[in-house]
């Protein structure tokens, strides 16, 4: 059909296309008359087009001038050339002949060309190996919430202690407070911990804070507590973005081919590809050396093997990345032990880092106070397969002159692993945590080396040695060793030394296995300054859903024997707790509970703890209802038709659904599952608005008694819809009133029936009838 079309196309259009170069028919058959009485002047073609002898599908336009032929390059994009690639890509059309890399040919009695192209002509195929799913745009429900964990201790020493988070959230952000209460014998007292206000701009990325906060910071700075502003890029509003420098594999498929993709042996994507080159972008899937194995295999089972190191560390930006934070305020003292402890003087300081390449990224860091200016840069420079370095300078002027080196070297790989950081600072040089009384740390060195080992063990050894001034220098060297044995059964152990003093030593042996129950047994061994320690404990924690938990624990410390045992229970309103504890220096209990409260919906709803972002589940006034999170059951909706769901991911997918198989018959529910994505510290409203049938099933028979002729057309004249009857003259009806009319059938045979209806109270859907239906003809109900 393609070849008649063509051959139409040529006949008929091309003669049309240039007065000058059409043949005049006198009557006879033109024949070949169709081509230019000019050999060199120019004839329009209409060619059904094959790639490497793959069909295309497509008929395009091409010129043909002499022996060769001609295309624009917009047809030769959609045949998947790249523009760019070609000789001439600015111009209108390009001769095919003055290509490199692509021949063809051309069969006039077909009106075919067949295209040979090379694959550094072709665009490639352009794939992503994750396959996250896009995520929908956050939202927030205004709301309020208190976050409560209230500690009572029993016995001689009678204390109290309650934690509370109190938040706002709307649109424009979140309000939050954090703070402790602490009732006792001696002391009544409300402490503050952190006041805030904070808005993010998901879209593009910002995150606005005002209030409490904590300073920006690099591997080679320290941070300090401030209470200010401060704006700074947040990359935790987007999960789906990968920040990191992922690898990209190229091939070529000769044929329409299917496409795996393994790491280290494990398969992590799997797609079809077409023929020619492809580039599968985003090979995650590891944090250090590695090692993608890319198989390509064709319909008769032919397959082409590609194997590429891959190195990935996640401490460096992609290329073309950025990322800063910039804040000003006033230092912050004495936190936690003061309700406003700030200095009168402002300070500032911002921090920036750039992926000027994928094997290149750059720090910067600035401080500024009053007499002290402090300025540093850093970078992380990856060494292809051998791993990254990474180095930083700082200075700081003014009162406190002086100069901080870092440096250091990582390397992870699926044999060892490396790590060695060193920092210098001069005497002299300060930042602003020394100002808040945290002396520099003058000397700084580190050194790990990880050995994976067969059956799921591992080795590790590390050397640190540090100097502050005002503290004895001190060097440690370590020995871990980790392993999952039979069963389940993890074992790891820990050996440490002093280096400066012998005497000063001490290990650590721990063995541990997980049941399917929720059930743990652990047991441990250690020594320290002299001094053994032992224990012995298993606990079961509470279901996901809900339920009762415990724990046991005995052992000995620094010589004394201690026992104790803990009950627990988690219900949709919280968490309550008692223990109980008794050793040679007294017996002690205390009883705990931590929860929520929550006002959303114009509703109250006690829940338990939430974390940084919340849903709560609304079920139209229905109660009982079971919720489920990402398909675990969480617990079930009150009278009120209400559930907390906690801890779900800020600006991420979270599936939360509801389980309909014990509501009623008579139940309508438009949606049983929701994705929702809540802001960071906000709370969203997930509906699930299940309605009640206000149905029935009408029986209606004729003047004689006898069932309706199925097929019948029925009219509801209250609501306008519309039915048949159905077997045995058995009519459902929705939407009814408390008076209702049906009419049966149409023209001359039409009838009536009215009936009253009355929701049952129990729920289902009740049964009117038989009702006679007025006005149908008795050989109507014979026919029948």
């Amino acid at each position: 059909m393609k070849r008649v079309l063509a051959a139409l196309l040529l006949l008929g259009m091309a003669p049309l296309a240039r007065a000058d170069a059409a043949v005049a028919v006198t009557g006879a058959d033109p024949g070949p008359a169709s081509l230019p009485s000019d050999p060199a002047a120019p004839n329009e073609l209409y060619l059904e087009v094959t790639v490497n002898a793959e069909s295309t599908g497509l008929i395009l336009r091409f010129t043909q001038v002499g022996k060769g032929l001609r295309s624009s390059v917009a047809n030769l994009q959609q045949l998947g050339l790249a523009p760019a690639r070609l000789v001439a890509p600015g111009q209108a059309e390009v001769a095919l002949d003055a290509i490199p890399g692509l021949s063809y040919e051309y069969d006039a009695a077909r009106q075919s060309v067949s295209l040979q192209v090379a694959d550094d002509l072709r665009a490639p195929y352009r794939i992503s190996a994750r396959t996250a799913a896009q995520t929908p745009p956050s939202r927030v429900t205004p709301g309020a919430v208190l976050n409560y964990e209230a500690y009572a201790e029993l016995g001689r020493t009678r204390r109290a202690a309650i934690f509370n988070d109190v938040r706002y959230f709307n649109d424009s952000g979140v309000f939050s407070n954090t703070g402790t209460v602490n009732l006792g014998a001696d002391q009544r007292k409300y402490m503050r911990f952190d006041t805030f206000w904070s808005h993010a701009d998901p879209e593009t990325l910002q995150t606005w804070q005002v209030g409490d906060l904590i300073s920006s910071s690099l591997s080679w700075s320290r941070a300090v507590r401030v209470g200010g502003v401060q704006w700074r890029k947040n990359f935790q509003l987007r999960p789906d973005l990968l920040t990191f420098p992922v690898a990209s594999v190229d091939g070529t498929a000769l044929v329409p081919s299917s496409l795996s993709l393994y790491v280290n042996g494990v398969q992590q994507y799997a797609a079809s590809v077409p023929s020619g080159p492809f580039v599968l972008n985003q090979v995650a899937g590891i944090n250090g050396a590695g090692q993608a194995t890319l198989i390509t295999r064709d319909a008769l089972g032919r397959s082409v093997t590609t194997v590429l190191p891959l190195y990935v560390d996640t401490r460096m930006l992609a290329g073309g990345l950025s990322d800063y934070s910039v804040e000003a305020g006033a230092v912050r003292r004495d936190y936690g032990r003061r309700l406003f402890g700030y200095e009168r003087q402002l300070v500032a300081s911002a921090s920036v880092r750039h992926g000027v390449s994928d094997s290149f990224t750059f720090e910067g860091h600035a401080e500024l106070a009053a007499g002290l200016y402090q300025a540093g840069a850093g970078a992380l420079l990856r060494l292809g397969q051998a791993g990254v370095l990474n180095g930083s300078l700082s200075a700081s002027a003014g009162r406190s002159r002086g100069v901080q080196l870092g440096t250091g070297y990582q390397y992870m790989g699926p044999r060892f692993s490396v790590d060695v950081q060193s920092v210098r600072a001069s005497a002299g040089f300060g930042d602003l945590a020394s100002r808040d009384g945290s002396p520099v740390v003058r000397a700084a060195d580190r050194f790990t080396v990880s050995l994976p080992l067969p059956a799921g063990s591992s080795i590790s050894s590390s050397y640190i040695s540090y100097r502050t001034p005002g503290a004895p220098p001190s060097k440690l060297a370590t020995v871990g060793y980790s392993a999952t044995l039979l069963h389940g059964l993890f074992f790891n152990a820990s050996l440490f030394q002093d280096l400066r003093h012998r005497e000063k030593r001490g290990f650590y042996f721990g063995l541990s296995m997980a049941f399917d129950n929720n059930l743990s047994l652990s047991v441990n061994s250690s020594r320290q300054n002299g001094e053994s320690g032992r224990s012995v404990s298993a606990q079961r924690a509470a279901d996901f859903g809900g339920g009762f938990g415990w724990n046991l624990q005995a052992g000995t410390a620094g010589g004394n024997a201690y026992r104790q045992a803990q009950v627990e229970y988690l219900g949709n309103d919280g968490r309550v707790s008692a223990r109980t504890q008794s050793s040679s220096m007294g017996n002690a209990s205390s009883l705990g509970a931590a929860g929520a409260l929550v006002l959303m919906d114009g509703h109250v709803e006690a829940a338990r703890q939430v974390g940084n972002g919340f849903a709560l589940v609304s079920t139209g006034g229905v109660g009982n209802i079971p919720v489920l999170h990402e398909n675990r059951q969480i617990g079930v909706t009150g009278r009120g038709g209400y559930l907390l769901v906690p801890n779900l991911n800020p600006y991420g997918n979270n599936q939360i659904s509801i389980a309909t198989d014990e509501l009623d018959v008579d139940a309508r529910v438009p949606v049983s599952n929701v994705n929702v994505v809540p802001q960071h510290l906000a709370g969203v409203l997930a509906d699930f608005p299940i309605e009640r049938y206000s149905a029935a099933t009408v029986i209606v028979q004729d003047a004689q008694g006898k069932p309706l002729a199925t097929g019948l057309p029925v009219l509801h004249l209250q609501s306008g819809k519309q039915t048949v009857v159905g077997f045995d003259g058995i009519v459902f009806v929705d939407d009814l009133l408390e008076q209702n009319q049906l009419q049966v059938g149409e023209g001359d045979s039409a009838c009536t029936v009215r009936f009253a209806y009355v929701r049952p109270a129990a729920g289902g859907l009740p049964v009117i009838g038989p009702l006679r239906c007025a006005g149908v003809a008795a050989s109507a109900g014979a026919g029948h």
